[in-house]
């Protein structure tokens, strides 16, 4: 952990006939995951708004580890979660008056008390400004009844298409809240073209995606407490079944490349990706004729979402020794303002702002779908090298059944027993 001193606020001097009048400047401590990505990411906000301010980061990445992202989840890079209980050793020692964390912190800074009150900010208009209500109320829900913490941003992604190759091709446009199985068999109309695949996702192998469908209908494929494996279901057959059909019909293929290129390209009929991919298309491709939609949905919960999240969220701490600066440093970090200027400089591919920054333009796509309060199908808590495992599992057997399509349930009890084997024998260790 490290503490690093931001900026060193210059002492403004006025003169005033031939008195000098010094004011004092007030500092505040903010837990972020480093010096350099507070910098990156609020630099130019704190010079702006707080150059009288001096602005002390706690570092929390090398204590806490480091963030990647996997299948569109902000997830620890090494084999063990969060170290939340080091992240609340560093509040007691240090005593920040903001903090930033991992979202999965939230609950154990809530039992701990270390969290403020956010309500008072949500009567003023100007802040809430582009923030839906249903956000509002999940964090109202997580929060017990009051809000405790604000997001940074979030994950999104949506269905973008390419107009001219359904139109050349005789074939209806996607709609919002398609679900997955509709999904992959619209790709599979564009299975007699060897040059073009109807739909490519870029950030799901076998795998992720298998896993993504059930959880869109709220299906656990392993029982941690039983050490179950769900995939003999014939709920979890079929959506394997759908999975293979979508890769062995020639609709969708696996072998990878660079997601704009091969939509600009006319190699991909449809496409699940992020904002950043907007942003993308609209620069590096401006005449290309595309079309965007919901990501596909659950067959019963057609307005829910269950790939956004919230990565990181921040709060004012309750130890903090100046709550008045505190609040209006906190305001000025989440307000429009500075969501505005985070969005047009960032490039990073998985989050936007949790506001409506254009309302009634191609942006909307990515908020028409509400956050599920409570994911009942995450991946299981699996460390990095345990997932890796289960992952190999998956994806041999479903590349297997895509060259054996006939062979399916017989490799579907495959993958089963070996899974099950995986996740017994690494629990007995």
């Amino acid at each position: 952990m490290k503490k690093i001193i931001l900026l060193i606020a210059i002492v403004l001097i006025t003169t005033s006939c031939s008195n000098k009048e010094i004011t004092e400047n007030k500092t505040i401590k903010i837990m972020y995951s480093s010096y350099v990505d507070f910098k990156r990411d609020y630099g130019s906000v704190i010079e702006e708004q707080f150059s009288n301010t001096n602005i002390e980061v706690i570092e929390y990445k090398s204590t806490m580890g480091e963030g990647i992202w996997d299948a569109m989840k902000y997830v620890p890079a090494g084999d063990r979660d969060w170290d939340i209980k080091k992240y609340i050793d560093i509040i007691k020692t240090e005593n920040p008056d903001i903090l930033f964390f991992p979202s999965e912190a939230f609950p154990e800074l809530q039992n701990e008390n270390l969290l403020k009150e956010l309500n008072v900010f949500l009567t003023e208009e100007e802040f809430t400004a582009g923030i839906d209500d249903n956000l509002l109320a999940l964090l109202n829900e997580i929060g017990g009844g009051k809000i405790y913490a604000f997001p940074q941003s979030m994950t999104a992604q949506a269905l973008f298409y390419n107009k001219d190759l359904f139109e050349k091709n005789g074939i209806a446009e996607p709609s919002d809240r398609m679900t997955w199985r509709e999904l992959l068999l619209l790709a599979q109309r564009f299975s007699g073209n060897s040059d073009l695949k109807g739909l490519y996702t870029p950030y799901y192998d076998y795998a992720d995606l298998l896993i993504e469908m059930g959880k869109a209908d709220k299906r656990r494929w392993y029982d941690a407490s039983r050490q179950e494996v769900h995939f003999g279901t014939d709920s979890w057959k079929g959506l394997i079944a759908d999975v293979v059909a979508a890769y062995s019909s020639g609709g969708m293929d696996d072998n990878g490349g660079i997601p704009i290129d091969l939509f600009s390209q006319g190699k991909v009929a449809m496409i699940l990706e992020t904002p950043y991919f907007m942003k993308q298309i609209q620069s590096m491709n401006p005449e290309l004729n595309w079309g965007v939609v919901t990501e596909p949905v659950g067959t019963e919960n057609s307005d829910v979402s269950t790939t956004i999240t919230y990565p990181i969220m921040s709060g004012i701490s309750t130890n903090s020794q100046d709550y008045a600066t505190s609040s209006e440093v906190w305001k000025q970090l989440n307000n429009k303002r500075t969501a505005e200027m985070r969005f047009n400089s960032s490039i990073d591919k998985f989050t936007t702002p949790i506001r409506k920054l254009k309302p009634e333009t191609d942006q909307d796509v990515f908020y028409v779908l509400n956050p599920a309060v409570n994911i009942l199908m995450e991946r299981v808590s699996l460390n990095r090298e345990l997932k890796q495992k289960t992952d190999q599992v998956m994806n041999d057997g479903i590349q297997s059944a895509i060259v054996n399509p006939d062979s399916l349930n017989a490799i579907i009890d495959k993958m089963q027993e070996e899974l099950r084997h995986v996740l017994y024998t690494t629990e007995q260790k």
